[in-house]
């Protein structure tokens, strides 16, 4: 069931990306731009597992699309904040409004203590997924990797 879940939510993220012009990669990371508001480059790199370097050219065409700004931090001039725009919140609510009407009338069908027990199972299996990827992230010697640390193929 976890699996089908899994695999149901990245076939609808890499859908809702196609229909904004995007690949998966950059919708996870607009997704992050608009959850976290004082979002630095690094820290995406960092959440994402990804090089700043990548993390730069997922930006660069976020910004180009009209998704993200870059803005200095009132705080501290010297940090750059990635900001999601209206634009993509608005295209993100129409979306998921229609997926919350078909769940809602899913979820309709369970008592309040039902939803209780559904809603803490599910924090905790997102908590328990959110420390595994931290775990596999820092693992440097896993034996599929070769000796750069990336995962062999073949």
């Amino acid at each position: 069931m976890m699996r089908e879940n899994a695999s149901r939510a990245v076939m609808l993220h890499q859908t809702i990306a196609e229909r904004f012009g995007l690949n998966s990669t950059d919708i996870k990371c607009l997704d992050l731009a608009r959850d976290e508001p004082a979002l630095t480059a690094g820290r995406l790199a960092e959440l994402t597992g990804m090089s700043t370097s990548a993390i730069t050219a997922v930006l660069d065409r976020l910004e180009r699309r009209g998704f993200v700004e870059r803005r200095r931090d009132p705080a501290d001039r010297r940090k750059v904040i990635v900001v999601a725009t209206g634009e993509h919140v608005r295209r993100n609510a129409e979306v998921f409004a229609r997926l919350a009407a078909e769940i809602g009338a899913v979820l309709d069908d369970y008592d309040e203590e039902q939803l209780a027990t559904f809603l803490a199972i599910g924090r905790r299996v997102n908590a328990a997924a959110r420390a595994f990827t931290g775990t596999l992230t820092r693992e440097k010697d896993h034996p599929d990797d070769d000796a750069a640390g990336r995962p062999r193929r073949g």
